[in-house]
């Protein structure tokens, strides 16, 4: 009986000991996990979006936050175009084929009236992709204004820009507000820029437009193209509401008008797909910001323009 007893409070041990291991090491793993639990759980991508253009910051794949705005680590560039490689490997048939079928000329009858849609802080393929697979639908193009340090991990989608008779615009390389600039500094934000489409793209931007739309004495001396602001502001980085952006592109658009919106949102590229093919069955031509330019009195190097009305 005693041995009975004993055998028993050996097995009892046994059973207390393995119950305890396993809720101790889940202790301890929940210890380990629990910083990356405190950080933010976006990797790869912007956040503090809402609160304006310029304003986001880069998280990267460590969950590691940029200490500067609206800029996109050049560390972090290699993971964001990992990460958007298998997205753009599905996008990438839909545009070669649609590169294809690029039609040999462009009619644009300058006593008809145009409108030209901008869409900043790109390139972003699955909102840039649907833009200009709607615009190849009504036969419309765009002015992409780019940021030069997201270049390199979209190069698909820059490619099929210029293969489909759209135009690239410069927003600078990091989305820095020029007026905080010296001289140097601003001619570095839009050369480098320029570098960075052509090298992926084959083609040198011609136009600017200034992050926040901000500028002063030294901006315009410095920046040595036509600079292009806007006459529609749809605030679709604020609003991130489609139907507000429709509403305030078809409520007050005119003959000459450019419309801001913005490539990073979803929200934007629904409204894109509702306002293309209602500015197109209301007579107007989608066209390019230059394309505009050259039938309305030109655009000249340190000029600054909101529209070209006729």
């Amino acid at each position: 009986m005693k041995k009975l007893l004993q055998w028993g409070c050996v097995l009892m041990a046994v059973v207390l000991v393995t119950a305890f291991v396993p809720a101790a090491q889940s202790a301890s793993m929940a210890d380990e996990t629990a910083p990356a639990q405190e950080g933010s759980e976006v990797r790869n991508d912007w956040i503090d979006e809402n609160l304006g253009p310029g304003v986001a910051r880069w998280v990267d794949e460590n969950g590691n936050v940029s200490e500067q705005t609206g800029k996109h680590e050049e560390e972090s560039s290699g993971a964001d175009s990992q990460s958007s490689t298998e997205e753009q490997g599905q996008q990438e048939a839909a545009s070669q084929e649609s590169q294809e079928q690029v039609p040999a000329g462009r009619q644009i009858d300058p006593a008809r009236p145009m409108v030209a849609l901008t869409f900043d802080d790109g390139p972003f393929a699955p909102v840039g992709n649907q833009i200009m697979d709607c615009l190849a639908q009504y036969g419309g193009k765009a002015t992409f204004f780019v940021v030069g340090n997201r270049a390199a991990a979209y190069q698909t989608e820059l490619q099929r820009m210029v293969a489909e008779g759209h135009e690239i615009g410069n927003h600078t390389y990091e989305h820095k507000y020029l007026t905080k600039l010296n001289g140097a500094q601003i001619q570095n934000q839009i050369n480098r820029c320029n570098d960075a489409v052509q090298a992926v793209c084959g083609v040198r931007p011609t136009l600017v437009r200034l992050p926040g739309g901000l500028k002063n004495g030294t901006v315009l001396a410095n920046v040595q193209a036509p600079m292009i602001m806007w006459s529609i502001d749809t605030l679709d980085w604020k609003t991130r509401n489609a139907g507000k952006t429709v509403n305030a592109v078809l409520s007050q658009v005119r003959d000459g008008d450019i419309v801001l919106m913005h490539e990073l949102y979803s929200q934007s590229g629904s409204a894109a797909l509702e306002i293309i093919p209602r500015l197109t069955e209301a007579g107007y031509q989608l066209v390019t910001v230059s394309e505009m330019a050259q039938l309305r009195g030109g655009a000249a190097a340190g000029g600054v323009y909101s529209h070209f009305y006729p």
